[in-house]
């Protein structure tokens, strides 16, 4: 049986076999609906409005996020209500995924255009009575000179050959990839017309960029929200939808795909490049980003010993993965590390190139996870650490992605008044994942919490007693967008802060130690990634983030993943140099550290247990010191 599903305020309908979720027929309709944990009812974020229709009694996971009180009022959680009626259903702006801020571009070093592609003009000799050889031995005669002799003919080509060539009166460029296979052949001379395009797939956002591979120049560079987002925020929740079903597994490729599709579209008509110019796609992701990108199986990726279906680089016809290119162009995707650092932590390298660095270099690519790799010319280290949920807005309650009305900047003053900037000049809907490290250092530096991230401060109008411990006010709901609560850091969101904060400080220590290295080694930390781009390197040292070192040796990078990428496709140099990269890199599955686990227990303190680690910081914290070792060193 079907029941019929009316959102509000679109009125988009869609019906869904009974028992199916809201969040379900969210999805079917193309409703604009955050879906931070994948539909586990753990984040709390899908809140709607039942406007009319009868529902079923609440789960557990609903009375615990929301309430008996909002849910008599009919608020639910719509990855858990079920559809057992016809329904109207309002979805207010606070569970909408909003327009994202994205990071598209990021430092790039100078690069020599050496592409994988080549167009080359060529006047061939006619057939005649005297010489009837085929068109395709004309071919190799010219190619030989170049010492191309082997080369091969695409099959879509063989079948155009003849009429190009004859109408061109033999006049013709010839298109090769790889040296050795030619893949389009056009009338006249076209070597300026040879187009790429580098792709760039974060768990968040799918950036793409279309190059010229004659000058190397950037004509188009745009970005989108990860279309997959909807099936789920963050990395395990996508393996957890994919490994479902067979279906489920080309729905998530359909949507990315459609994604590059969208951008790829969007530059041509920005540009004067012609969709059969365009002739190579470089992709980098990680590994599930990678692996969901190609439609491979990703189950093992989210079980011990979290292994990759495939760790090299490939080639694929762009036809094959439906990518809206020349048909006969190549796809070449980066190789991956392990399940958890893939290829855009080589990209990463490649562009920050601290694989050439004299000096010990800490590299973080902080997203959904952090990516963490530390060395020098010598060698790199590297592991992966589970960061963003918490950054990004899962598991913190007044959490969002950095949309539209995201508080992004936090200044709390002497008398702990708040001052905070908002994404877009809007009126306050949440706190993104800067605004929250800004939050929770200022609430350090003046006292409200403790290092052991208590709150203490009493006897003040922005601090109350909650339904999970108490609360400081960030924003009173006057001030909000709906007006209808305040947003507030919460004791528990300070929990999660710390976890997150505490995985991506271990991990580092962990590569610290297993290099047989001293903080004091590290010359300089460089931060890739979006949402790198907006953490303030001071509250980041002043929560345990980042070690405390000079602010003058910390640099931003942007998004490196999307450099990389650029680089691969204009130059095929850097494949090879991406090849070696790997070779170098050494792997360390926190999972199975011990180190890890002692470093995490003394980093949940703020900035963490070893004060001495951090004196620059602990001269500006008000706060009493409360820390006890829970680790012998």
């Amino acid at each position: 049986m079907e029941f019929e599903v009316k959102f509000l305020p679109e009125g988009k309908k869609i019906s869904v076999q009974d028992s199916s979720t809201v969040l379900t027929a969210a999805l079917k309709a193309d409703v604009d609906l955050v879906a931070l944990c994948g539909g586990r009812g753990t984040c709390g974020k899908c809140l709607v409005e039942v406007v009319k229709g009868s529902t079923p009694p609440p789960t557990e996971q609903e009375v615990r996020k929301i309430g008996r009180e909002r849910i008599a009022k009919g608020i639910r959680l719509a990855c858990q209500l079920k559809v057992l009626d016809h329904l109207i259903i309002n979805v207010p702006d606070k569970s909408r995924i909003g327009r994202q801020k994205l990071v598209i571009m990021g430092v790039e070093p100078t690069a020599k255009v050496s592409p994988n592609i080549k167009k080359l003009y060529f006047e061939i000799n006619p057939p005649s009575l005297e010489d009837p050889r085929g068109d395709d031995v004309r071919i190799n005669e010219v190619l030989s000179h170049l010492g191309m002799s082997n080369f091969s003919l695409d099959y879509t080509i063989i079948k155009e050959m003849p009429k190009i060539l004859r109408e061109s009166g033999w006049k013709v460029t010839f298109t090769i990839i790889n040296n050795r296979e030619i893949i389009n052949i056009q009338p006249g001379d076209k070597t300026k017309d040879c187009y790429g395009v580098a792709v760039d797939i974060g768990t968040t956002k799918l950036a793409v960029f279309i190059v010229d591979l004659i000058s190397g120049k950037i004509l188009f560079a745009d970005g989108i929200m990860n279309p997959q987002i909807k099936y789920g925020e963050d990395v395990i929740s996508r393996i957890q939808y994919a490994s479902q079903s067979e279906e489920n597994l080309k729905e998530l490729q359909r949507s990315i795909i459609a994604g590059i599709n969208e951008l790829i579209e969007r530059g041509l008509m920005e540009t004067d490049v012609r969709r059969e110019d365009l002739y190579e796609v470089v992709v980098v992701g990680n590994t599930a980003m990678h692996h969901l990108f190609l439609g491979l199986n990703v189950k093992w990726l989210g079980l011990a010993p979290y292994s990759p279906v495939i760790g090299m680089s490939y080639n694929i016809k762009a036809k094959e993965l439906g990518i809206n290119i020349n048909p006969s162009g190549n796809v070449y995707t980066l190789p991956n590390i392990a399940g958890f650092v893939g290829a855009d932590a080589i990209a990463d390298v490649l562009a920050s190139r601290i694989h050439e660095k004299e000096k010990i270099t800490l590299l973080m690519d902080v997203g959904t996870n952090t990516e963490v790799i530390l060395g020098n010319k010598r060698g790199l280290w590297c592991c992966s650490t589970a960061s963003g949920p918490a950054f990004e807005g899962a598991h913190v309650r007044y959490g969002m992605r950095a949309a539209s009305g995201a508080i992004e900047k936090v200044k709390i003053r002497e008398d702990f008044e708040v001052e905070y900037i908002t994404i877009n000049d809007e009126k306050p809907r949440g706190i993104c994942g800067s605004g929250i490290i800004d939050a929770i250092a200022e609430m350090l530096r003046t006292g409200i919490i403790d290092t052991s991230g208590r709150i203490i401060l009493k006897n003040h109008r922005r601090v109350r007693e909650g339904g999970f411990g108490k609360e400081f006010i960030l924003v009173f709901k006057e001030e909000t967008a709906t007006g209808e609560e305040d947003i507030v850091i919460t004791q528990e969101d300070i929990r999660e802060i710390q976890k997150a904060k505490a995985a991506i400080y271990a991990g580092y220590m962990t590569l610290m130690k297993k290099g047989g290295l001293k903080k004091e080694e590290i010359s300089e930390i460089i931060i890739a990634g979006a949402f790198g781009s907006y953490i303030d390197p001071l509250s980041a040292k002043i929560i345990g983030i980042i070690p405390d070192l000079p602010t003058s040796r910390i640099s931003f990078l942007g998004n490196t993943a999307g450099s990389g990428a650029r680089l691969c496709l204009k130059s095929i140099d850097y494949r090879k140099e991406a090849e070696e990269i790997v070779k170098k890199m050494k792997y360390v599955e926190l999972a199975v550290e011990r180190i890890f686990e002692e470093e995490y227990i003394n980093a949940m303190f703020m900035p963490n247990s070893r004060l001495e680690d951090f004196p620059e910081v602990m001269s500006i914290i008000k706060s009493p010191i409360n820390v006890r070792r829970y680790v012998k060193r």
